[in-house]
């Protein structure tokens, strides 16, 4: 799950210094909201922030600061809306108070905040404007989606309620800072924020989904793979890695996009293949990275924990450093051989899977497994019952009509979910 924090109004002494160690902790999303800083002293706050991390930042007020310091973009809110127009083009997020609000929000917003939750922390007399019931109806209707985050009275006590009630993040304002602003004990913020993210990323690793599509990498031009993959997801698929290594980054930027903006609605996974910066510019779920790829670590740093990492891997010691490593999911592979992948790695097959699967449990890795390589329907119950979490296909999901499709994908579903995870 997404964690996000707001910084307090007031500028703090010593404050940019201690984003920098939050950022460093692994934090990957700031809002900076410091509508009383002057222009002046809001450049001079980001100038203090170490460059590497601009780009988890994005901004409430002084909206020209974002193209000046390369941030991740603007946060859309009501005293601000004589800027929107202007500064569409960065337009990262924004403020929701209403479920009419949520439900029109622009297609090319990447999540909004629905807002108070629960009875804010920080405001008196600000209190939940929705029921338990009303936001698991929303939930249930779509509405409320992974492009969803929580706001208002969130902490690391309702952390797992605002899971369970289908957000895709939390932003936390007046508990995070309610304890730092009374004692400046920067020390005991960054343990909390150590606990907050602990229990995000449990919730993370349990939205890793069980059936993962590849997309087809012969398809190069960015309308037919968007379509493809699109066409995916409503037939049922939870999770698709778009992969295709012709394409430019230009056109896998907007063939992404295309496809997280149906994605958001359907509250489906879409990964970035190989391209963590591709990931992190449209705000995808998360990024596979190939073993001639990015290192975890690396990618880590630069998109901090709120994204998925997989990696890829062809023996146990591939999984056993992409597990030290804190890859989030594995692709062990490939099952048999695949047309749909270049320079492919010997094939494991299912004596394979057997031994590493195995090894795993002796050593206690518990990273989940996702089989991978010219695996078909009629493989799914041969390679599940060697103990991996899930699959991931290609051609072996495609059928003759969409309702082919998605009755294939729903028995591929049935199946996998017969296994304990």
């Amino acid at each position: 799950m997404k964690l996000i924090v707001i910084t307090n109004e007031m500028w703090s002494d010593g404050e940019p210094q201690l984003l920098n160690r939050l950022f460093a902790e692994g934090l990957g999303c700031l809002h900076l909201r410091k509508k009383e800083l002057t222009i002046g002293a809001a450049k001079e706050f980001i100038a203090a922030i170490d460059s590497k991390y601009h780009s988890r930042i994005v901004l409430h007020d002084h909206y020209p600061l974002t193209k000046e310091f390369a941030l991740k973009g603007v946060h859309l809110n009501q005293r601000n809306s004589h800027l929107f127009a202007e500064y569409e083009s960065c337009a990262n997020s924004i403020s929701c108070h209403t479920v009419d609000e949520l439900r029109n929000v622009p297609t090319h917003i990447k999540y909004a905040f629905l807002s108070p939750i629960f009875d804010s922390i920080s405001k008196k007399d600000y209190h939940a404007s929705f029921s338990e019931y009303e936001l698991k109806l929303q939930h249930r209707h779509g509405v409320i989606n992974k492009s969803v985050v929580a706001l208002g009275g969130v902490s690391e006590h309702n952390l797992y309620q605002v899971a369970e009630l289908g957000f895709g993040g939390a932003a936390l304002l007046g508990d995070f800072w309610q304890e730092w602003n009374a004692t400046h004990n920067d020390d005991a913020l960054i343990e909390k924020y150590r606990r907050l993210q602990k229990i995000c990323n449990e919730l993370k690793q349990k939205t890793v989904a069980r059936l993962h599509y590849i997309s087809n990498p012969r398809i190069r031009e960015v309308e037919r793979l968007a379509e493809a993959s699109v066409e995916m997801l409503r037939a049922g698929a939870p999770l698709v890695q778009i992969r295709n290594k012709e394409m430019s980054e230009e056109e896998l930027t907007a063939t992404v996009t295309r496809v997280l903006s149906i994605a958001r609605k359907l509250d489906k996974t879409v990964i970035v293949n190989d391209n963590p910066h591709i990931a992190l510019r449209t705000a995808a779920d998360g990024v596979h990275l190939g073993k001639n790829d990015m290192p975890v670590a690396e990618a880590r740093a630069l998109l901090g924990d709120n994204f998925i990492i997989g990696g890829t891997a062809n023996t146990f010691d591939d999984v056993a450093r992409l597990h030290a490593e804190g890859a989030d999911y594995i692709g062990l592979g490939p099952f048999r051989f695949t047309v749909t992948k270049d320079n492919l790695s010997p094939i494991i097959g299912t004596t394979g899977y057997l031994d590493i699967m195995e090894r795993c449990r002796e050593e206690g890795i518990t990273t989940p497994i996702i089989a991978i390589g010219g695996i078909t329907q009629a493989d799914v119950d041969e390679v599940m019952q060697t103990g991996v979490y899930g699959v991931a296909m290609s051609g072996g999901l495609q059928a003759e009509t969409p309702q082919l499709c998605q009755q294939r994908i729903n028995n591929i579903l049935k199946k996998i979910d017969s296994y304990e995870r």
